[in-house]
């Protein structure tokens, strides 16, 4: 009973207006940039047309739904699960009662999963509804575009998984919210700009490549990129020609160009892309998942033992 009391109360706590308004305008925002931006782009063939649509939305996914709406919200409440109850005292509360530690921070997690897992599939379907009203894409186009909407749920599985594990840990770690807050806050920009900017900086500078392949264990963007990609191919992969490629290439790393030979008929593309697995994404599926269950087991010993 008191359990479920608990769940009930993180869910509300998680399900603001507040969280609940971002996540639609974001939504609709998304859904705006991608069908607005596609509706006057000529292109000569449907696969084409269709391959482009789908980079777009691929983008707006990983960048902002997936990426800095999701991560945000996934990180604002975690941090605060344990951390804001000490902060504010309420955790005296529910330790005085016959309740285990253990049961309060199940409750806790469990409520927070709920919440940002309804958040996320609110984003993606108001996202997908924005898309609709404001594209103004055929039939076959559209069911292209949604068939990719299991592949965006998975990976924000995923992001919610992973970085709900770490803000917990951080929060059971530090006796106040904004503490913990501020390094998932790093991450984020860690996952979605920093690597961005650093390969920018090198482009400018005639460089295609690290100058080390250590380089890609610290590449966060890359790393959740390749996951991304792993989640996308389950539903198709993405696809397109080397010109469309490019972007996804620059943006996420998941793929190379690579010179052909110049005695190739000037008739081809002279670069040829082709996907980046410097790290197999199975490897990093496996290392995320450790990581997550490793966080959440710690922060339960932490938990046990958090002078309150």
């Amino acid at each position: 009973m008191v359990m479920k009391v608990i769940i009930k109360r993180t869910l509300e706590e998680t399900l603001r207006i507040s969280a609940i308004i971002l996540v639609i305008v974001a939504g609709i925002a998304g859904g705006y940039i991608v069908g607005k931006n596609l509706t006057f782009v000529e292109v000569p063939t449907y696969a084409e047309f269709a391959n482009k649509s789908l980079i777009m939305q691929h983008l707006v996914i990983f960048f902002l739904m997936n990426g800095a709406i999701l991560m945000g919200i996934v990180s604002s409440v975690c941090s605060g699960l344990i951390a804001g109850e000490v902060h504010e005292g309420t955790i005296r509360i529910l330790v005085s009662k016959p309740n285990s530690r253990g049961a309060i921070l199940r409750g806790k997690i469990i409520g927070m999963l709920l919440g940002c897992f309804i958040l996320m599939m609110l984003g993606l379907s108001v996202f997908y509804l924005a898309e609709t009203l404001f594209g103004s894409f055929d039939g076959s186009v559209m069911k292209d575009l949604l068939s990719y909407y299991p592949a965006y749920i998975l990976y924000g599985l995923i992001v919610i998984l992973f970085f709900s594990s770490l803000a917990t840990l951080l929060s059971c770690l530090v006796r106040k919210k904004v503490i913990a807050l501020l390094p998932m806050m790093f991450l984020v920009i860690a996952v979605l700009a920093i690597p961005v900017i650093v390969r920018i900086v090198l482009g400018m500078t005639g460089r295609e490549e690290y100058p080390s392949d250590l380089f890609y264990l610290a590449d966060l963007n890359y790393q959740f990129g390749s996951l991304f990609h792993w989640c996308c191919n389950l539903c198709g992969g993405i696809n397109g020609t080397s010109g469309q490629l490019s972007i996804p290439a620059a943006l996420l790393n998941i793929f190379k160009s690579f010179k052909l030979d110049p005695d190739i008929t000037h008739k081809m593309n002279t670069t040829m892309i082709m996907t980046n697995n410097f790290i197999p994404k199975t490897v990093l599926l496996g290392v995320y998942g450790a990581l997550t269950v490793i966080n959440y087991l710690i922060s339960f010993v932490l938990m046990s033992r958090k002078d309150v």
